[in-house]
């Protein structure tokens, strides 16, 4: 009879040597912030100029997507507002690809999650799934349009602009691939993810210029945020500027903004928790440096990391255990919580996206022995002080918790302070008992 995985986990034991204590250190972001949301979208709408182009009367579109962007109702909020005070009739739409279970009662209630209800907005929520064509890149995909936005005078998009957690190019995450998936709901959404990390590399920047030429899209609110989820900058990005160097300029501008670990290289790195609420792939591949997308290459600028750990899944993931493959080692604790059903489901809707990420690591039963199997296996020599590095989770790079061997690395470091020393213990089971790891 196969053992199971519980069995397993529990009659192995790999002992090595970890760290009685550990340095807290304090990572200093640059971290540029927007105080006056409100006044930063209607300078951002006014400077524009897309209210020269609105008549008093016109109907207006106003998109909003299905990710985590901070102050996305008091933006949402502040556009509608603006829009009416000009004499526009503004709504909102939902505009998320297949998010939401593909249903428009789905994208409705994700919108009211936000905070964005017809009562906060004051204006209408008119969801659907339904779309029109609206063009086809030359060689390339059919593109389509949420019919209620493509029935307004004019479309605006709200879009958040940062690194993709799937694929790295020109463009990532913004109003381009906003266009294509969000405003071509789940249609947009599977024949894009049906051409791979190569289809958004080849298609987002045509795609913006069909749309540009051949649909009401005005531009969008462009969003950068800062490496605490902050609002870090709002402007107005023209459709005829979307999917060109000015969004590219912009992307650039949200990685040099962005939390990142603060070392080249280190032997173990743990992480206390993964989840859907901290990334849509579990852990920020962009903070790691791990993609693991068949039939895509790792970035150049890949940390140097030995092995690493993922200890639990968050309340909030409900289970989906999404980038669970991108850890080498984990816990029988983590594993009883997945739900294989959501992270399969995930997996597979992501197609060469998600199939490694989603891969069980190496299990054991508890934290001592995962971080034991990790030093085993992260290929430091012999003999030589392990590096750690601890963290709650890759939203929380602010906080760090370093084995002595990454001191002098610390200490040369013009972001980082040693704000003191904590223990790393754990209790007769081989739970960890360190509270300040919980804290995160």
């Amino acid at each position: 009879m196969l053992q199971t995985l519980s069995e397993a986990s529990k009659q192995m034991r790999f002992k090595a040597d970890l760290p009685e204590k550990l340095l807290e250190v304090h990572q200093n972001f640059v971290a540029p912030r927007v105080d006056d949301v409100s006044g930063a979208v209607t300078a951002a709408l006014e400077a524009g100029g897309l209210l020269a182009l609105v008549r008093p009367g016109e109907t207006v579109a106003v998109g909003v997507g299905s990710r985590g962007i901070a102050n996305i109702a008091a933006i949402a909020r502040a556009t509608v507002g603006c829009l009416k005070a000009h004499g526009a009739q503004p709504f909102i739409v939902a505009v998320m690809g297949s998010h939401g279970g593909a249903t428009s009662a789905g994208q409705t209630e994700l919108l009211e999650s936000m905070g964005v209800t017809e009562a906060t907005m004051g204006c209408e929520l008119r969801v659907t799934m339904e779309v029109q064509a609206v063009g086809r890149i030359p060689d390339g995909p059919e593109l389509h349009q949420d019919i209620r936005s493509a029935a307004a005078n004019h479309t605006i998009l709200l879009s958040r602009i940062k690194p993709h957690t799937d694929f790295h190019g020109k463009l990532e995450s913004g109003p381009a691939k906003m266009e294509v998936i969000g405003l071509g709901k789940q249609c947009g959404a599977e024949m894009m993810h049906a051409y791979g990390t190569s289809g958004f590399q080849r298609f987002l920047a045509p795609a913006a210029r069909v749309y540009a030429a051949n649909t009401n899209v005005r531009g969008a609110i462009a969003i950068i945020e800062n490496a605490r989820e902050e609002t870090a900058e709002i402007s107005w990005l023209a459709a005829k500027d979307i999917g060109t160097e000015a969004e590219e300029l912009l992307l650039r501008k949200a990685k040099s903004l962005m939390p990142s670990l603060p070392f080249a290289a280190m032997d173990v790195l743990v992480m206390r928790e993964l989840g859907k609420n901290i990334s849509g792939t579990g852990m920020d591949t962009n903070v790691i440096g791990r993609l693991l997308v068949n039939r895509q290459p790792e970035p150049d600028d890949r940390l140097d990391i030995g092995a690493i750990v993922v200890l639990d899944l968050t309340e909030a993931t409900h289970g989906n255990a999404s980038g669970i493959g991108l850890a080498d080692v984990t816990t029988l604790r983590a594993v009883n919580k997945i739900d294989f059903v959501a992270t399969y489901t995930n997996a597979v809707t992501a197609t060469t996206f998600g199939l490694k990420r989603s891969t069980i690591p190496i299990t054991m039963a508890d934290d001592q022995r995962a971080l034991e199997v990790a030093v085993r296996t992260c290929g430091a020599a012999p003999g030589s002080a392990v590096s750690f590095v601890f963290a709650r989770n890759t939203l929380t790079a602010e906080k760090l918790w370093v084995s002595q061997a990454l001191r002098a690395q610390v200490e040369a470091h013009p972001r980082l302070t040693i704000v003191g020393e904590v223990p790393l213990s754990f209790d007769r089971n081989g739970s960890m008992t360190s509270p300040w790891l919980m804290e995160g």
